[in-house]
């Protein structure tokens, strides 16, 4: 009777589930908690070097400086560009391909695994084929437009620009909207597979009896498929913005690991990710690898507050059934 008593002790079975849970706890703080700890200890030693761990004290300057750089102000705008224009862009575009993959019955799963193929294809493939399609000489986009005698755009190209501001940001606009059709290919695979996983899991019942009532189809997807599918839209929206705020291969694969078109020294299309690898690439010197841990950290506290703002949003719109 007293072991029983015992194995119904609710504290004996806490100590059970945390003694389980100490092996994943002890990974996460091995690869996740002392990481994000050493970089923000990294992030304010003054002179680091590499090698020997020497410095000269803790400073702060290291954050000073990488928000004064223009080459950090230009990388947040570029992952902005792609975390609030290109990830909700996909989204929608996912969504309404989700509804429409949805209404149909035949070809359904050719279709669905059509639309996967970008998930299981290499980024810096797509990439380099689609850096091949805006080439200026013999891209496919400009062999549409001389069709419509329309003059060859030089999509991916910086010659002259470094001595024309109206060239520069022509070109910049360019890449811009390279980036972003890129974005929108690659980012609507796993997104129309989860949205319609959603739209499937939704009970008929609601549908039938908004049917009955003559509801029209317009109200039937704004209080019912919304509604309903909010969770899943939350879920692709927070997922969609961290993996934006971490792009790098993307960028590299269309436009190099200059971060721009050809003939532009001023690293256009950077992004922060490819700003902090851009200073390891110097980390036998002292500091460089201290102002990286920096970079990282600022972007660590973007991907967290972001995150929390959107979770905090999140619940005056999802609802859970």
């Amino acid at each position: 009777m007293a072991a029983m008593k015992r194995d119904r002790n609710p504290i004996h079975y806490d100590r059970a589930a945390y003694f389980y849970l100490l092996p994943a706890l002890v990974l996460l703080a091995v690869f996740t908690v002392y990481p994000v700890i050493n970089t923000l200890i990294t992030s304010v030693k003054l002179d680091y070097r590499f090698l020997t761990g020497a410095f000269k004290g803790f400073s702060a300057g290291h954050y000073l400086e990488i928000l004064r750089d223009k080459t950090f102000q230009r990388a947040c705008f570029n992952t902005a560009f792609v975390a609030f224009v290109c990830a909700p862009a996909s989204l929608i575009t996912a969504l309404a391909t989700a509804l429409l993959l949805n209404s149909i019955k035949k070809f359904r799963n050719f279709l669905t695994t059509l639309y996967y193929l970008p998930q299981v294809t290499n980024i810096i493939a797509a990439g380099m084929v689609f850096a091949l399609l805006f080439n200026t000489n013999f891209g496919f986009i400009n062999l549409v437009l001389s069709w419509f005698d329309i003059d060859p755009v030089p999509w991916i190209s910086g010659v002259g620009i470094a001595g024309s501001a109206d060239l520069y940001t022509r070109s910049y606009i360019r890449c811009l909207f390279i980036l972003f059709v890129y974005s929108l290919w690659q980012g609507l695979s796993l997104k129309v597979i989860l949205f319609l996983s959603g739209l499937q899991s939704i009970n008929l019942q609601y549908y039938q009896a908004a049917q009955i009532d003559g509801t029209s189809q317009w109200n039937i997807l704004r209080k019912i498929t919304f509604p309903l599918l909010s969770p899943v839209t939350m879920y692709v929206l927070i997922t969609s913005v961290i993996t934006a705020l971490k792009s790098y291969a993307s960028v590299v694969a269309l436009f190099g690991d200059a971060y721009g078109p050809i003939g532009d020294n001023s690293k256009m299309m950077i992004t922060i990710v490819g700003y902090i690898i851009d200073s390891l690439d110097d980390y036998l010197s002292p500091g460089a690898i201290s102002k990286a841990s920096a970079a990282a950290f600022i972007l660590l506290l973007i991907i967290v507050i972001l995150t929390a703002v959107q979770f905090y949003f999140s619940k005056k719109w999802v609802h859970y059934k």
